[in-house]
């Protein structure tokens, strides 16, 4: 049986993980991106030093990824592969943010607010549309 990957997604996940783990990183970090024609293949790469070079190949469309990584330019390895569909579906995974501003208690608010039980938010005077009308200032 063969599965296909949805290259796209995985690229995708695999550029914000490779930017986040290289924001965290000392030192000074480099990454690029392309697409293919289609769209739905996504490369990233990146360099965080000591000679070594990761590339990102995320298929959007099958929902998979794979990580290679490269030392001082001689051979190329692949580090790991998954495919991430069901990761994509999570809500939140070790989110350190504020439970304010949880996706669940943003949706909540949002649907409040969308239904008027709320005031509109600061910096948003208009509502969604179908929504209740902007607050009137005064």
């Amino acid at each position: 049986m063969r599965t296909s990957i949805d290259w796209k997604t995985v690229i995708v996940a695999a550029a914000v993980a490779l930017i986040v783990g290289l924001a965290t990183q000392s030192g000074r970090a480099t990454a690029g991106s392309s697409t293919d024609n289609d769209g739905h293949i996504v490369a990233v790469t990146g360099e965080y030093g000591n000679g070594t070079s990761v590339l990102w190949v995320i298929d959007t469309k099958a929902r998979q990824m794979a990580l290679y990584r490269s030392m001082n330019g001689q051979s190329v390895e692949l580090v790991g592969a998954r495919r991430i569909r069901y990761d994509l579906e999570l809500a939140s995974y070790r989110d350190a943010s504020e439970s304010s501003y949880s996706p669940i208690e943003l949706e909540k608010q949002f649907e409040k607010w969308r239904q008027g039980q709320i005031p509109n938010p600061p910096g948003h005077p208009v509502a969604p549309k179908n929504g209740p009308k902007p607050a009137k200032d005064g």
